[in-house]
């Protein structure tokens, strides 16, 4: 009886482990009617997640009165990661 319940705890895992990478493709590809291919997603969501972490901190050092070399090198990184969406957004049009 042990030995089956260590089996299918060993095989739930597996089978876990294996469907794991499976649920992240379906979220990342999509079919662009557009362009008659497959689209990646993933970068631009982590683009926007960038984006939005950069602005987190930008205002997390206005609140903590942070130098103004500190303050300008957050706003030059908005502006990169920007300038990276926009960049992203003309090669898929």
């Amino acid at each position: 009886m042990r030995r089956k319940i260590k089996t299918a705890v060993l095989g739930t895992f597996i089978a876990g482990a294996l469907m794991t990478p499976a649920l992240g493709l379906a979220d990342n590809w999509h079919w662009s009617k557009e362009h008659n291919r497959w689209d990646r997603r993933a970068e631009l969501r982590s683009d926007y997640r960038d984006l939005e972490r950069a602005r987190q901190q930008l205002e997390y050092d206005r609140r903590h009165h942070a130098s103004r070399r500190k303050l300008a090198e957050d706003e030059a990184r908005i502006r990169d990661i920007e300038r990276e969406i926009n960049a992203d957004r003309r090669a898929r049009r």
